[in-house]
């Protein structure tokens, strides 16, 4: 795959209500505080990491991150692709409180959004994806694949995930969702995901701008037949994708300097990943990286909350250690890691579904004008 440039990024999350910040919390080392809501099914508590709350609704919100990402005007010729698993569900369950009663009528699907972000912007044109937690990898590889093949100078890849009730009822329904809150990958004693609230766009083309974030290398996805809900545990379809991932970036698993890990901390999902890295790493692995326990798990725009949130952090100082690191089901650091800036990053996103996708990336070094 030819390379793609990541020129301008942005980020609303439970780590800071832009990517700067969040990126510095991270460093810091300051996990967010979740907030409780009560689990109907067994009438318990469980978490979720909220964004700041600004008091708009999802299109003022939306706005908002474009307006960071794109300045006050859309490039020539930029294809808009909205990638999310929320839709429009958190505005749909304020109106149906407030009508007392659903009516089908008042919901606004998630291609209709992408129309109205469209005509009041200026883009060129939109679709949208949804394929769960890959949504937003996904929406970077489409992107990447338009902009080689020529059809457009641009791509913008919006991708959100709001805290509605039908998620966090769901997955807890599922039992999915962390009891003790504790967001642990890889823990033996792991006890599930702690959902989280993300908004995040990035603007891509095959010129590099001025001061961009990355490179988009290459990547990959394909959706694992084998189940009608998950991938294979013995981590065969995982090693598959990252393998082909790694062929489309033209190198190889040894040079890879640091993956970043899906890690749900839900058990067939981690233990299907932990055996990926071992037939594709055997023993000997590079550095890891967790950003679930920070971020929580912002289902469809993980792809891009997680990729803009490691980037932006490798540009200014070490990555956290995880505290657990010494019984942990995968080699990781306990320590703080310092990479360069301009690493190549293999970043893991395996969806409700069996869709796998992992992405290639090269950082760039803070202030250069295009990557090595």
């Amino acid at each position: 795959m030819t390379p793609v440039y990541l020129q301008r990024a942005a980020l609303q999350c439970a780590l800071g209500d832009d990517l700067p910040s969040a990126a510095q919390a991270l460093q810091n080392a300051q996990p967010p505080q979740g907030e409780p809501f009560v689990l109907h099914e067994v009438a318990e508590p469980r978490s979720y990491l909220y964004a700041g709350k600004t008091g708009e609704n999802l299109s003022e919100r939306l706005d908002r991150l474009l307006s960071e990402t794109l300045g006050a005007k859309v490039p020539d010729d930029c294809l808009l692709i909205v990638a999310s698993t929320s839709l429009d569900i958190l505005e749909l369950e304020k109106l149906t409180r407030q009508q007392q009663g659903f009516r089908p009528e008042d919901s606004t699907p998630l291609d209709l959004l992408a129309s109205q972000l469209r005509q009041r912007w200026g883009f060129a044109a939109a679709f949208t994806l949804n394929t769960a937690c890959t949504s937003a990898a996904n929406g970077l590889l489409y992107a990447a694949r338009l902009l080689n093949a020529g059809e457009y100078a641009h791509a913008l890849v919006l991708s959100f995930e709001t805290p509605s009730a039908i998620a966090m009822q769901g997955f807890g329904a599922l039992m999915l969702t962390s009891p003790s809150g504790q967001y642990r990958p890889f823990h033996p004693a792991r006890d599930g995901l702690v959902l989280g609230e993300a908004y995040a766009a990035v603007l891509l083309s095959r010129e590099p701008g001025n001061a961009p974030l990355a490179r988009l290398l290459g990547g990959f996805s394909a959706c694992d037949t084998s189940s009608l809900t998950t991938t294979r545990e013995d981590g065969s379809h995982i090693h598959w994708v990252m393998q082909q991932a790694l062929r489309s970036a033209d190198c190889d698993a040894e040079q890879i300097d640091l993956v970043k890990l899906h890690g749900t901390a839900t058990s067939a999902n981690d233990e299907a990943e932990r055996n990926g890295m071992h037939l594709l790493y055997g023993e000997r692995m590079p550095a890891l990286s967790l950003l679930k326990p920070w971020l929580g798990h912002t289902l469809g725009a993980c792809g891009l909350s997680e990729s803009l949130l490691l980037l932006k952090a490798l540009q200014s100082g070490p990555l956290p250690g995880v505290s657990y690191a010494s019984q942990a089901m995968l080699p990781f650091s306990a320590e703080p890691q310092t990479l360069a800036a301009d690493s190549l990053l293999l970043t893991n996103f395996f969806g409700f579904g069996g869709n796998n996708a992992s992405l290639v990336l090269q950082g760039c070094m803070a202030g250069e004008t295009a990557c090595q």
